[in-house]
């Protein structure tokens, strides 16, 4: 990973994402983000016989290094980014659902899941960017790519958002089941995330 050569405060506005010095002649600026545990959740929504169930967890740990200018992405230098995303405090509010799925992820031996972001590219003008990585899950890494939505509230904040259909069994994951009910292996997982930038 390379090092920022600045990390001083971007300007705000989300404008729209460029590859290189934006119109008014200001160059991007390299910034380091740490994303803030306590404001960044991961949501598994899961089809089942019975209905959707919904597990959640918040305290995704990580680093998002990019260049911004004008309030929004660039990709003259690629961003980087890794997020560590607690599989072990996912929760549906239901001690057997809760239970079942720690059983059939291995939460003890796998209590993380790792996404490594590997390239990134603007969707228009829309704030939207198409991003590629791979995702380790119960052990096993995975290509995956999808869409999300990046925004800067203030220069020194940024948040993150997108969702992803994932099937578990992809990741050598056999679908829960709780005495009748019968959870289906496509799971819609969607995420927030807040980072702020490093000093």
């Amino acid at each position: 990973m390379t090092a920022p050569t600045s990390r001083r405060a971007v300007s705000s506005g989300n404008q729209p994402p460029g590859d290189g010095a934006s119109d008014n002649g200001a160059a991007p600026e390299a910034a380091s983000f740490r994303v803030l545990p306590d404001r960044a959740a991961v949501v598994f929504v899961a089809r089942s016989n019975a209905g959707p169930i919904t597990f959640g967890a918040t305290g995704i740990e990580g680093s998002i290094d990019a260049e911004v200018a004008r309030g929004a992405v660039t990709v003259r230098v690629p961003p980087v980014a890794r997020l560590q995303v607690p599989i072990d405090k996912l929760t549906s509010g239901n001690q057997l659902y809760d239970a079942e799925l720690m059983r059939r992820v291995d939460a003890r031996q796998f209590p993380n899941a790792v996404v490594e972001l590997q390239k990134v590219s603007p969707v228009g003008s829309t704030g939207r960017y198409h991003v590629q990585g791979e995702l380790t899950f119960h052990g096993v890494t995975q290509s995956m790519e999808g869409t999300v939505s990046v925004t800067f509230p203030s220069p020194e904040q940024m948040v993150v958002e997108g969702e992803q259909v994932l099937d578990m069994r992809h990741f050598h994951i056999t679908p829960p089941t709780v005495a009748m009910l019968r959870i289906y292996p496509d799971v819609r997982v969607q995420l927030h995330l807040e980072a702020r930038i490093e000093n």
